[in-house]
C-alpha cells in the first residue's frame, strides 16, 4: 500500500473533523460502551490548527484514498508535538499508522524531540506509540498528578480520568 501525507485543503476540513470524531469516539465506545464522548480534540481546534502557521495539518492517503489525518505543531528549537494522528476505521490494522510515523520522521529531519499524549484507556494508541514508534512514557496525568504547563482544553477534561504523555528523543 502506498501511503503519503499531503497538506490538507480547506474543502477537506469537514471530512477531517468527521473522521477524527469517528476515530476517537470508537476508542471511547470500545472502553466505555458510550458514543457520547466529546471529540478529542474539539472540532474547533482543527480549524485553529489549519489557520496557524505553527501547525502542519495533513491528510493521510493510502493508494490515493483519504485514510486518516495528522496535526503536527512546531514547538521550536527541534521540538515538535504530534497533536493528532488518526486512521479511518476501515484502514486500521493495515500498518498505515506505522508508515505515517516513518514519513513524519523523514519529513522533519531537524526534530530532536517529539511529544504526544493519549488517554489512559486507549490501549491501541499506547501500543502504537511505545511499541511501533519508539516513544517512551514520561508522565501519567491524573487526579494525583496535574499538568503544570499549558494544556489544550480537551486534555484538561481528560486529566480528571488520566492520560499518558510520551516523548521520543531522536538520534542526531
Amino acid at each position: 500500500m502506498n501511503v503519503v501525507l499531503r497538506k490538507i485543503e480547506a474543502r477537506e476540513l469537514e471530512l477531517f473533523r468527521r473522521e477524527m470524531k469517528n476515530s476517537f469516539q470508537q476508542s471511547a465506545f470500545e472502553r466505555f460502551n458510550s458514543q457520547d464522548a466529546a471529540p478529542i480534540p474539539p472540532e474547533n481546534e482543527v480549524d485553529e490548527a489549519f489557520a496557524d502557521e505553527r501547525y502542519d495539518v495533513f491528510i493521510i492517503d493510502a493508494d490515493g484514498i483519504p485514510a486518516g489525518g495528522t496535526i503536527i505543531k512546531k514547538e521550536g528549537k527541534g521540538k515538535y508535538s504530534l497533536d493528532l494522528l488518526f486512521v479511518f476505521k476501515e484502514f486500521i490494522n493495515k500498518k498505515i499508522g506505522t508508515a505515517v510515523w516513518q514519513i513524519i520522521e523523514k519529513h522533519y529531519p531537524d526534530a530532536e524531540i517529539w511529544e504526544t499524549c493519549t488517554p489512559y484507556f486507549d490501549r491501541r494508541n499506547i501500543h502504537f506509540y511505545v511499541n511501533k514508534c519508539g516513544f517512551k512514557i514520561t508522565e501519567f496525568y491524573c487526579e494525583y498528578h496535574r499538568e503544570e504547563h499549558d494544556l489544550t482544553e480537551e486534555f484538561k477534561d481528560v486529566n480528571s480520568s488520566g492520560f499518558f504523555r510520551f516523548e521520543k528523543v531522536m538520534k542526531q
